[in-house]
């Protein structure tokens, strides 16, 4: 048997306690009178059903259909979405929304460190528990590796931080706390090219959700709006069509990857901070490539390392799908998919894309 990492277990554990306590009592914000939303969860059935099986080896790829969004996303999601949707939402909280494997990482650790006046010392603790992914705790459902255990309920740990709160999350607009509309919060967004996005997506699939069928297997889900998350369109254009709201910052990530400086100066002004040269310099090399890359505090290698053992207590290594996948933090490019697609695939999402972008005046070319 493989003796898990003990070590790595000390270290979250004390990284999670000393990010949230102590604990600051906060001003309640006055009740907002709200219709309750109704949320409606759907077995996932026919052909789909069973491609998503063969995926990922669970009975519907172990999702369920969660509307409106028609959100793809472990059963467990019952128990919390009702209780994020009703959640307080704090006028000093920050928010950062975005589908699956967009550079969210990458933008999440802009915000973070712009917003804590460049706490580099403090970047050192865990992404996920500086800015928790709300809806961790859901999207880890099926996972038999333990690891949610060092991360603790997530949506807990959100209610329970002092303020300000750094928030991060996958959720449609729909599925988000309903206070957002009238709290107003910073919510800052990112998206990116769905080509590129496919191809990461699927190998953080193999590396987290144990996905072992093909790359070609997958597109055909994502064009489907069958992946884990659901649809992709939907989900972008719920906070594009409220970019010039002023509480909103849209991004691209070939808006970063172009041009990263003047990312963060306009990341700077809509958190209401001013940078001097030598900080935005600063902030410019803690996020290059290689920083992330080797930055065991967003490259989830402490998390993966644990996911890893763990495994290998249960299967043998060849059925171990993401002892096989890249990294985390993988290559950080943009126009990765040529390498992955075939010009079949390639065209149908340029079809696919070119449909859903039509007359919206979003596009990915900067």
């Amino acid at each position: 048997m493989v003796e898990i990492a003990t070590k790595v277990d000390i270290i979250l554990r004390l990284s999670f306690f000393s990010s949230i306590l102590p604990v600051t009592i906060e001003q309640k914000q006055p009740p907002t009178k709200s219709v309750k939303m109704h949320v409606v969860y759907k077995d996932i059935e026919g052909d789909m059903a069973k491609k998503l099986e063969d995926l990922f080896g669970l009975a519907s790829g172990g999702l369920i259909e969660v509307n409106p969004g028609k959100v793809l996303i472990p059963p467990k999601f019952k128990s919390y979405a009702q209780r994020i949707i009703d959640m307080e939402v704090r006028p000093d909280d920050v928010w950062l929304v975005s589908y699956p494997r967009t550079g969210s990482t990458w933008t999440q650790e802009m915000v973070w460190l712009i917003g804590n006046d460049l706490d580099f010392q403090g970047a050192k603790m865990l992404q996920q528990l500086r800015a928790p992914v709300l809806e961790l705790t859901a999207l880890l459902g099926n996972d038999t590796s333990g690891v949610i255990k060092l991360i603790g309920e997530t949506v807990e740990i959100v209610e329970s931080m002092p303020s300000p709160r750094f928030i991060k999350t996958h959720l449609p607009l729909e599925l988000l706390p309903k206070q957002l509309d009238v709290v107003k919060p910073k919510i800052v967004y990112v998206c990116r090219n769905p080509k590129d996005m496919c191809v990461s997506y699927y190998h953080y699939c193999r590396l987290m959700h144990d996905l072992h069928g093909s790359f070609n297997d997958f597109c055909e889900l994502f064009i489907n709006d069958m992946v884990p998350m659901g649809p992709i369109w939907n989900h972008i254009m719920g906070f594009w069509n409220r970019r010039n709201d002023p509480n909103v910052l849209f991004l691209r990530y070939e808006e970063l990857k172009k041009d990263l400086k003047s990312v963060v100066l306009r990341c700077a002004k809509f958190l209401n901070k001013e940078l001097n040269e030598e900080e935005v310099q600063a902030v410019l090399h803690h996020l290059s490539f290689e920083s992330m890359k080797n930055n065991p505090a967003v490259n989830l290698e402490p998390v993966l390392e644990y996911r890893k053992t763990a495994l290998l207590n249960q299967m043998t290594e060849d059925k171990v799908t993401c002892m096989q996948a890249p990294s985390f933090i993988r290559k950080g490019v943009t126009g990765d998919w040529a390498n992955h697609m075939n010009p079949e695939i390639a065209a149908r999402f340029d079809e696919w894309i070119k449909t859903n972008l039509e007359g919206t005046g979003l596009n990915f070319q900067v």
